[in-house]
């Protein structure tokens, strides 16, 4: 059962985050000020809008898994040794050295991808009834 909440844990903290998103939107705009077609399309962007964040956020972690964001965090890392009062002990000799260091602590980011997903998805069911009930 532990296990069972260790894996669950980053699923229902972005959830969190995400409705914290979703209920500042739906305050923000009011949604109980509507007739049916606004609340509609009120609850349609404020799913949408924390899917989207959700979602990119575990793409960029994505593209770092990848080492798109390796040779400009090393180059980073360089600058502010130079600062240092030892500039010889470094971390790393080189940007190989680095690059080993980094392949070997990966961060999960399926759990923002599912969560976000699902946002969309929610906010696409929202924007199915919103076109069903706007007059053609």
């Amino acid at each position: 059962m532990k296990d069972f909440f260790k894996r669950a844990l980053p699923y229902i903290i972005t959830a969190a985050v995400g409705l914290v998103i979703f209920i500042t939107i739906i305050c923000a705009k009011k949604v109980w000020e509507g007739n049916a077609q606004q609340v509609m399309a009120t609850l349609s962007d404020a799913c949408f809008v924390p899917g989207v964040l959700l979602a990119g956020a575990g793409l960029i972690v994505f593209a770092s898994n990848g080492g798109a964001f390796d040779m400009l965090s090393y180059a980073a890392i360089r600058f502010f040794d130079l600062f240092k009062k030892d500039c010889r002990n470094n971390k790393y000799k080189d940007y190989y050295e680095y690059r080993q260091a980094k392949k070997e602590k990966k961060r999960g980011m399926a759990f923002m991808l599912i969560v976000g997903a699902v946002f969309i998805a929610v906010a696409a069911i929202f924007l199915i009834v919103y076109y069903q009930i706007v007059p053609v």
